[in-house]
């Protein structure tokens, strides 16, 4: 950003303070413009659901984001004057990654839900690798926080030592993982309809995180074997999901056969847990997606072929041999996994996962964050 339109910016934050607060008013973000998603989106939904007159407004960095939100949410364009006048007249503020927001008055309220049971070390803990600035705004950020969101001790421990925060952690359980826990389905299913395929074909997820030299030399899945192994040990007819991450979604097309029916390229999908929902199965390799999935009880296998070497990127928060999912280096072992699952084992060792590291989640995160808010309103 150019030293004219920070300045610019600074500006129009001071002029800001002189606006009043609306009382009614909550305006949400997630991923830093990215549309109707993670766990902004459920709290979002279950305000919607409650049918109060709130004004509800989502900040977004293009008008493809924009059509993602559902009727009684108002589009604004991500960092734009707009968007800095409706976070100061807003009484809360819901956003999922750090909101580097000038000012905050002594009459908002900001939640805080974070995005993910941490696996890879975070924040403090990862100082070394994150921009030399950092620090200081992400102090700033944790000192105008009034709630942080956790679905477990564990992560409660983490956010606490690593957030530089000091105030209320609510042990809620996480917002957009609510959906694996009803009895019943959220709503029509949406994927296989979304992608043209027939209702009895099972879904395999394929959903590797990204390197930090934007490396893809690691997504080598033999897509036909994995297939044929799955129909082998579950039956039925299979489709591959892949599901890369957004820095390096340009790459996508050159790296998988994709033939729209068998080998699907679903990176542009917009919600993530709609795709973990209505999926059979998820294939990850160091992405905290698969402590989400997992609350489903369908099956969760890692598939990764640079375990040292991503190891010395970042660092884990739990060896291997604690996450509680079969870990596969190489084609040959993910089909033998497969072949060999033995989903009584699989359940028995994340139940003891979820017990040793306090989980909270049952089904209510997002209602709870959702009174939370309203609790504060006018």
């Amino acid at each position: 950003m150019g030293l004219a339109k920070k300045l610019f910016t600074a500006g129009c934050w001071v002029l800001s303070l002189a606006l009043p607060v609306n009382k009614r008013k909550v305006v949400f973000s997630s991923y830093y413009g990215r549309g109707y998603s993670d766990n902004p989106k459920a709290i979002a939904q279950a305000l919607l659901e409650t049918r109060r007159n709130l004004k509800l407004v989502w900040l977004v960095k293009d008008e493809k984001e924009a059509a993602t939100l559902p009727k009684g949410i108002t589009p604004c364009p991500f960092g734009s004057v707009r968007s800095i006048f409706a976070l100061a007249t807003a009484r809360v503020w819901v956003d999922n990654c750090r909101k580097y927001a000038r000012f905050k008055k002594r009459d908002q309220f900001f939640l805080q839900t974070w995005h993910g049971f941490p696996l890879k070390r975070i924040e403090k803990d990862a100082l070394e690798h994150l921009a030399p600035d950092f620090e200081r705004g992400a102090i700033k950020d944790s000192r105008f926080t009034d709630l942080l969101v956790s679905n477990s001790s564990f992560m409660t421990r983490v956010l606490r030592r690593c957030f530089w925060y000091e105030g209320e952690i609510g042990e809620f359980g996480s917002p957009r993982n609510d959906v694996f826990l009803w009895t019943r389905r959220a709503g029509p299913e949406k994927v296989r309809p979304h992608f043209d395929l027939p209702q009895d074909r099972k879904l395999v997820l394929y959903a590797p995180t990204f390197r930090a030299d934007h490396s893809t030399d690691a997504y080598r899945l033999e897509a036909e074997s994995l297939l044929k192994s799955c129909a082998q040990r579950f039956g039925g007819e299979w489709s591959l999901l892949v599901r890369l991450h957004p820095n390096v979604a340009a790459r996508s097309e050159a790296l998988f056969p994709y033939d729209g029916r068998r080998i699907i390229d679903a990176t542009m999908y917009p919600d993530m847990q709609e795709l973990m929902q209505e999926s059979d199965m998820l294939l990850t390799d160091y992405s905290s997606c698969m402590f989400d999935f997992a609350l489903s009880g369908k099956p969760c296998l890692r598939f990764a072929l640079d375990v040292e070497a991503y190891k010395d990127d970042r660092g884990f928060y739990f060896t291997s041999e604690e996450i509680p999912f079969p870990l596969a280096q190489s084609n040959a072992e993910l089909c033998n996994a497969i072949t060999h699952f033995d989903l009584e084992s699989y359940l028995s060792n994340w139940h003891g996962f979820t017990c040793a590291q306090g989980f909270r989640e049952d089904g209510h995160a997002s209602k709870r964050c959702a009174r939370w808010i309203l609790d504060r309103l006018g």
